[in-house]
């Protein structure tokens, strides 16, 4: 198979690979992308503001603690829409707290949809769940994982599938949570474009 075809595989290899394994960019501010919610974007917390992406009513970030879930709903934060594992939520030393409880304390709606390892991989039915939970309302979302990476793939597949954005456009986008460039970009110095077949 020739370079040209190859690299766009290689690409999407890259952040199956890679996606989860980095950390979101602490040196970039968070950055709100314009659209016709943006004027009813919450406030990002300030322990929040170099790990959060906001996109619309969609807000994408690391794992919050229970003080930023409260101060979250003080922005106008309506739901929470975790994509963490079973085994990451149980684990006291990871989330010393009870997510679920805090957010319906705090009269959040509160969704998980487990992403991570082979028991709960990328798939088609975390992008539906997902596209319902926002097709549900226009409420401020919070949507999270350990560090921003699973969350930013899942919106990414979100406004390919159903915002109209380019894969390319899509990734270009998650450069403030440290998912663009592509890994193979840094590495080689080679600019990618992501493109579908």
């Amino acid at each position: 198979m020739p370079l040209a075809l190859r690299l766009p595989f290689i690409a999407l290899s890259c952040l199956w690979l890679f996606g989860c394994a980095g950390t979101p960019s602490s040196k970039n501010a968070i950055s709100s992308a314009p659209s016709s919610a943006a004027s009813t974007a919450p406030a990002v917390p300030a322990s929040a503001r170099n790990t959060a992406l906001v996109r619309g009513n969609i807000i994408i970030a690391g794992q919050p603690t229970a003080d930023d879930l409260a101060a979250w709903r003080k922005e106008g934060v309506r739901g929470v829409f975790n994509v963490r594992t079973p085994t990451e939520m149980a684990d006291r030393s990871v989330v010393p707290f009870d997510e679920a409880a805090a957010a319906n304390e705090l009269g959040l709606t509160y969704d998980i949809q487990p992403i991570g390892g082979p028991a709960h991989p990328f798939g088609p039915e975390v992008l539906a769940a997902f596209a319902a939970r926002v097709q549900a309302g226009n409420e401020p979302l919070l949507l999270h994982c350990g560090t921003g990476n699973r969350a930013g793939q899942l919106y990414a597949a979100y406004a390919v599938k159903y915002l109209g954005i380019t894969p390319d456009e899509a990734m270009r986008d998650l450069e403030p949570l440290g998912l663009w460039p592509l890994p193979i970009e840094r590495m080689t110095g080679m600019e990618l474009k992501l493109v579908p077949r």
